[in-house]
């Protein structure tokens, strides 16, 4: 897991470079660039249904003020949508591959119904995936990993993002973003392996984890044994798979023990058994991976 995250970052620096390249070269691909590629209807353009499959959706919210600097952005980057794909093809476990800007600009592969998914007049620059990446959040300029576990906008469920800032002229032009959903976890790190893992993050609350672990620790019943159709069901509550406000005393003793003291190994006792529990925090992420031995 460590190894695909330090992966994912250098993607999206090279990413990011690619991209300060194309404003680097933005007076030609602007006065050469296609207009007809995209039409934009109202606040979209390829949207499904009906979208090309091989280019991106773009949104175009209600607060955007400059319609011209928009259509000039989007032939600047129109380059972006053959690199999304290959970034999706590339890694599994990247669910979709986007940027926003300050005027009011989504692109976002793979493309999807954004008139059904989004509201006309959302602002870009209000979401963490943005304000995270800014010179204000990160001066550094760095790729940002957003680890606190969100809903997508656009409707893929839960989801975790890294994101980098693109610069031109010291102005903030865009924020790239690679979104992994908590799917994608699960069916990448948690499913592929025979060890029972749990994964928690720093506040507590479970991010994923085989249903044996999930039920070691007093967390409600799942349904179908999935952690996912649990934490993606209209009726989930974070706090019910918080660790730290768990009505088992053993279990917030370990979640202290790991978290507030860093032990990376505890044993908790379940009925009769003891059992051992080995924590790791990751490096990129403050998440902890926790093996329980049964």
């Amino acid at each position: 897991m460590e190894y695909d995250l330090a992966a994912l970052e250098d993607e999206i620096r090279s990413l990011g470079e690619f991209t300060e390249s194309l404003f680097l070269r933005q007076d030609e691909l602007i006065s050469t660039g296609d207009r007809t590629l995209y039409k934009i209807d109202g606040v979209a353009a390829n949207s499904e249904p009906g979208a090309d499959p091989k280019k991106s959706s773009l949104y175009i919210t209600q607060l955007a003020t400059d319609l011209r600097k928009v259509e000039d952005m989007i032939l600047v980057t129109n380059p972006l949508d053959s690199v999304f794909r290959k970034i999706l093809q590339k890694y599994p476990v990247v669910s979709q591959v986007y940027f926003n800007s300050s005027i009011q600009l989504n692109r976002l592969f793979p493309p999807y119904n954004v008139y059904e998914m989004l509201e006309p007049d959302l602002d870009l620059t209000a979401f963490n995936f943005y304000y995270e990446a800014d010179e204000a959040h990160n001066p550094e300029r760095k790729p940002v990993w957003v680890d606190a576990m969100y809903i997508d906008p656009v409707g893929r469920g839960w989801m975790i993002t890294l994101t980098q800032p693109v610069y031109h002229m010291e102005e903030l032009k865009l924020v790239l973003g690679m979104d992994l959903t908590l799917n994608d976890i699960i069916e990448n790190y948690i499913n592929k392996t025979s060890h029972q893992i749990l994964i928690i993050d720093k506040e507590g609350t479970v991010v994923a984890g085989k249903s044996k672990t999930i039920e070691v620790f007093s967390l409600p019943p799942l349904k179908n044994h999935t952690y996912t159709q649990t934490i993606t069901s209209d009726s989930f509550r974070k706090e019910d798979f918080n660790l730290f406000k768990s009505r088992n005393g053993e279990v917030r003793r370990i979640a202290d023990g790991i978290i507030n003291h860093q032990q990376s190994e505890v044993w908790m006792t379940v009925g009769q058994r003891k059992i051992k529990v080995v924590s790791k925090k990751t490096s990129k992420l403050d998440w902890f991976v926790l093996e329980i031995f049964l």
